[in-house]
């Protein structure tokens, strides 16, 4: 038993000594050779800057206002002229009874429908997929977090419901509500205010119902002669009364004040992207229209577009990068961008030798990568740098010194790949694990 016991010690010993020694070669290994990795990944990287400023259209405000006011359209609605825009009713009486009758009419206007699909085998079908919609539809708008759509994507539901409930319970239902309706709408009709006042548009355009005071202080003809003084001096103008306004033509523009030093490579005329931080969700190429003279190293900019006017129309003060160049690539560390020798091959991708038997290379910038267990380098050329990471893409001219495509594909950074961004010594080939 005592023989068992020591064999049984000594091989446990010997086990031990074993993984210590194992972890003491790698430790030492370490510190003598230390390297550490990171995955490249693709990114887009932007010469921006960011600016706050004003939106500018022309517009004119609607005379009229109070309490007593119905606007018959909604926010960015395009008009014609003399299209109604808005009643303004001589008592709260009379507007409440208005609103009961519009409200009596949008039911018939349901009811009407569903009369129509009820003799139809698909009706049950095309109002499910309806109301299947309208739910999409004012979810989306929640989660963008537009009230306002969401209210009007929810009429549209509790629409599409009533069609389905009266749709599916037969035309004898039907007809006798549309029949009440009928009478209650001709009877309220009959006994209207006639001292509603009807606000029409002067000119076709487009309706918003908000007025803040800037309408008259800043047009699109004024913020072509503004100074970086004058920029300052910029204020609202007491908002006047109004049912709302109107704003015309096809254009809008965005005003702002920018460093000289930032528009350096800009003139008049050239066009820049635009990412506004609210109410627009997408990028916006605009056309610079103007810029002042210098004043304290600033410059007064004016960005025009012709499109998406109806959606700006509750803009005005606003943030926004403006992006003169963009570029896409793989992301690395500035610490990975190395000068290193890359092999040269022949047509069979076997290396070239030299007068004395070596390997031919050429000096080339790139990262070294682990390819298996040792490190390659790939050529890069560096599109866009900041203090910490670079955006980089193959160097075709470099990898056209491979005459192989099976070089050349192994030799070309890609997102994924594990960058080496510390070692050392590297050199192409050298055994990393």
């Amino acid at each position: 038993m005592k023989t068992g016991n020591l064999a049984t010690r000594l091989m446990m010993a010997a086990i031990f000594l074993t993984v210590l020694i194992y972890f003491a070669v790698n430790l030492a290994a370490y510190f003598m050779d230390p390297y550490t990795t990171t995955v490249a990944y693709g990114y887009t990287g932007e010469n921006a800057v960011t600016v706050s400023g004003y939106v500018v259209r022309e517009e004119e405000v609607l005379p009229g206002g109070g309490e007593l006011v119905y606007s018959s359209r909604g926010e960015g609605e395009r008009v014609s002229a003399g299209g109604t825009v808005a009643q303004i009713y001589q008592s709260a009486q009379a507007l409440q009874d208005a609103n009961t009758q519009r409200s009596l009419e949008g039911q018939l206007e349901q009811l009407l429908y569903a009369r129509s699909l009820a003799t139809d085998g698909l009706t049950g079908v095309r109002l499910d997929e309806e109301i299947t919609g309208s739910l999409i539809s004012f979810r989306s708008a929640l989660a963008g977090g537009s009230m306002a759509a969401a209210a009007e994507q929810g009429d549209g539901l509790r629409a599409a419901a009533l069609k389905r409930s009266y749709a599916l319970s037969g035309t004898g239902d039907l007809e006798g509500a549309i029949a009440s309706l009928q009478a209650q709408i001709s009877s309220m009709s009959a006994a209207a205010d006639p001292g509603t006042t009807r606000v029409t548009a002067p000119r076709a355009g487009i309706f918003s119902g908000l007025v803040d005071g800037y309408e008259t202080v800043l047009t699109p003809e004024g913020i072509l002669e503004l100074t970086p003084a004058g920029y300052r001096t910029i204020a609202p103008a007491a908002a006047p009364a109004g049912v709302g306004k109107m704003i015309y033509g096809s254009s809008w523009s965005f005003l702002t004040m920018m460093r000289s030093e930032d528009l350096s490579r800009v003139q008049e005329g050239d066009r820049v992207t635009l990412r506004f931080q609210k109410g627009l969700d997408r990028d916006m190429e605009m056309r610079v229209a103007y810029i002042s003279g210098q004043e304290d190293g600033r410059r007064v900019v004016v960005f025009t577009s012709q499109r998406y006017l109806s959606l700006t129309t509750l803009l005005r003060l606003q943030n926004a990068q403006v992006i003169f160049d963009s570029f896409e690539g793989v992301r690395v560390p500035r610490s990975a961008v190395r000068v290193g020798s890359q092999p040269l091959t022949d047509e069979d991708g076997k290396p070239l030798l030299d007068a004395q038997g070596s390997p031919r290379t050429q000096s080339v910038t790139g990262v070294y990568c682990l390819w298996g267990n040792t490190a390659r380098i790939k050529p890069v050329k560096v599109l866009w740098q900041e203090e910490e990471y670079i955006l980089a893409a193959p160097d075709e001219e470099a990898l056209a010194a491979f005459t192989t495509e099976q070089a050349r594909e192994s030799r070309r950074l890609r997102a994924g790949d594990q960058v080496i961004t510390a070692a050392a010594e590297l050199y192409d080939g050298k055994v990393i694990r």
